[in-house]
């Protein structure tokens, strides 16, 4: 059973404790993922789930002067002008090393849907890119290599297919090879965590439906959790995060080595930010049952959370 492997997983973590030092570093891949909710002048949403080949080849990363990262596209509607929303496009890692220096283990941190199969292979059950970006990484390095995703909630890979599964893979776990070789490490560290309820306010049911069933539309309560390893900081939220959402917590916390780990424990729908659900989109609209106002809770617990880690820390320095 589920809880027998978790229980069995803790056991083997104890039995095979040892001395370790840690460290992290950050690189980028931007050109492999964009955001899929380009807007029109008016402001307004049409989805780009996908991209064809004539559309990819006009692919390009700009950098906003506010800093924010998009992979833009010239979208065939030659009538429309097309804005592609930010991506957050660093790849995080950790690197946990034994005190000869070797990788015992390893995390990459990325964001973006892994969902390189889809349609193509829509039947079938894959680990996707993330199974590539690990197998680099353990194949290069040995030890254990983790995937944990990033901001993907409105984030997805710029191709399809298997070939493309394979490629992303291999690009983001090259990236995080290349960052891994590069860690300053320290076992000098404190481990602590916190964690906090957080209500979420759900959408209205049509009017006839309440009327109907008497039903008040009850709040998703859910967690977010902060993992502090010395100064690395790794924040854990519930459900598949819009990177508009995740990149105003890591543009507010002020923090250098913030990870951030959407679908965290939970699966709540997508957590959109409030001006997404008047441009309309897959999204806010059918995907979730979050209202809006949820991704700015989201932000807010998640910067309370976050300042109360980092006040513990001033009082219990390590």
């Amino acid at each position: 059973t589920l809880v027998k492997k978790i229980a069995g997983s803790a056991l083997i973590a104890f039995k095979d404790m040892r001395q370790v030092k840690i460290g992290e570093a950050k690189g980028q891949a931007p050109e492999i993922v964009y955001n899929r909710r380009p807007k029109n002048t008016d402001g307004l949403v049409k989805m780009a789930f996908t991209v064809p080949p004539e559309v990819r080849a006009t692919r390009k990363v700009v950098v906003d002067p506010g800093g924010d990262v998009r992979t833009t596209f010239v979208l065939p509607d030659d009538k429309t002008e097309w804005t592609f929303g930010p991506i957050d496009p660093e790849v995080c890692v950790l690197r946990v090393e034994n005190t000869a220096g070797e990788i015992v283990a390893s995390l990459v941190n990325f964001g973006c849907h892994p969902v390189s199969i889809y349609p193509s292979l829509s039947t079938s059950v894959s680990a996707d890119y993330p199974a590539f970006v690990t197998g680099v990484v353990e194949g290069a390095e040995g030890g254990l290599c983790l995937f944990a995703l990033g901001l993907a909630g409105d984030a997805v890979p710029y191709d399809r297919g298997v070939l493309p599964r394979r490629q992303i893979g291999r690009a983001v776990g090259g990236e995080a090879l290349r960052r891994l070789q590069f860690v300053t490490t320290t076992g000098d560290i404190t481990v602590s965590g916190l964690k906090t309820k957080v209500e979420f306010p759900t959408k209205p049911q049509a009017a006839e439906k309440v009327a109907d069933n008497d039903e008040i539309p009850e709040p998703v309560i859910s967690e977010i959790q902060v993992l502090r390893l010395g100064d690395i900081y790794i924040l854990g939220l519930p459900g598949e995060v819009l990177v508009e959402v995740g990149l105003e917590i890591k543009k507010r916390a002020g923090l250098e080595n913030l990870f951030i780990v959407s679908l965290s424990n939970d699966a709540i729908g997508y957590v959109c930010h409030r001006a997404a659900y008047d441009e309309g989109g897959y999204e806010p609209a059918g995907a979730t049952n979050l209202a809006k106002g949820a991704g700015e809770i989201m932000i807010e617990q998640s910067l309370e959370l976050i300042g109360r880690i980092k006040q513990e820390r001033q009082t219990r320095p390590d």
